[in-house]
């Protein structure tokens, strides 16, 4: 019988908690007949990197939400984590995971046993390649992470990067477009849609500007880096890898001169470009600036992992 009863105790809420350079998001969402909802949205400033820290001071603001072993995904920022595209290792599908800290050891800047490592495939390839995508984390800073989500929940149903996350708000996409994201104080992400799923993904850490451009910088040129980047990505996926031509560009950053950014990308890059819609279910409380993307699709991750469960 109290076996019973903790199941039907068990809470109904998914959170999504993101974490960034200088803050931790949460998200609270449930979903009614499919139906998502958002409950709740907040984000909590970090120092001195006590990521811990922060993820308890959000709870403790959201205790109600945090009872009966809530589904929880974690999202890590783009700066906190390093994404490698190898050459797939010899080995069986169930073991590339554990191996890829010895693959990777010349690749990044971490100790192999300072390495947390996973990967996914990609969709399209070279003529002859077979490669993956590795997303490395450090052991040490996820490790106090770990264990103050564990206080929260014993239903932790991901870790995953910023690029997947993302990729969740994308899913509808189906004609090539290019898609340019970046959160708050982080590298920006050009990443290649089609037929909804993610082609390409580059890091691209000198657009640390694009927010802040005024409307004269842009009219004298400040946003050739980004078309640059953006017509870089297009050339690969059209050329490289054979692809359809890009159609469109949507745009997921926070600037105060949407129209003028548009019509200039426009001119520079001949193509359709848009901003980036928010999802309908979480219209209410998004922040506007698309620094709770990863936030967002981490729910969207959530509860289609537990489809794939059920």
């Amino acid at each position: 019988m109290l076996d019973f009863l903790r199941k039907r105790q068990h809470s109904d809420v998914l959170i999504a908690i993101s974490l960034h350079s200088e803050s931790v998001g949460l998200a609270v969402a449930k979903r009614n007949n499919d139906v998502i909802e958002c409950i709740a949205s907040d984000t909590q400033g970090v120092v001195a990197k006590n990521y811990a820290g922060a993820i308890q001071q959000l709870v403790n603001k959201y205790s109600r939400f945090t009872k009966g072993d809530p589904a929880l995904v974690l999202v890590l920022g783009a700066s906190l984590y390093q994404s490698v595209t190898l050459e797939r290792p010899k080995l069986p599908a169930e073991e590339i995971a554990a191996g890829l800290r010895y693959s990777l050891r010349d690749l990044v800047n971490l100790a192999p046993v300072d390495i947390i490592a996973d990967y996914y495939d990609l969709p399209v390839q070279l003529p002859g390649q077979d490669k993956i995508v590795a997303v490395i984390a450090d052991r040490q800073l996820l490790t106090p992470v770990l264990e103050c989500i564990h206080d929260i929940t014993d239903n932790l149903l991901a870790i995953t990067a910023e690029e997947q996350a993302v990729a969740q708000l994308f899913n509808s996409q189906s004609d090539p477009a290019v898609v340019v994201y970046q959160a708050p104080g982080q590298a920006a992400l050009m990443q290649v849609y089609r037929e909804g799923a993610l082609q390409v993904n580059r890091s691209v850490r000198t657009l640390d500007r694009m927010s802040d451009l005024s409307s004269e910088e842009i009219n004298m040129g400040g946003l050739q880096p980004l078309s640059v980047e953006v017509q870089r990505s297009a050339d690969y996926f059209e050329r490289q890898l054979r692809q359809r031509p890009v159609k469109q560009v949507v745009l997921a950053f926070h600037h105060a001169q949407k129209n003028v950014v548009v019509e200039q990308l426009k001119t520079d890059l001949g193509l359709d470009v848009r901003w980036a819609n928010y999802p309908l279910w979480a219209q209410e409380l998004a922040t506007g600036d698309y620094g709770d993307f990863p936030l967002l699709g981490g729910v969207m991750l959530g509860y289609e992992l537990q489809e794939v469960e059920a």
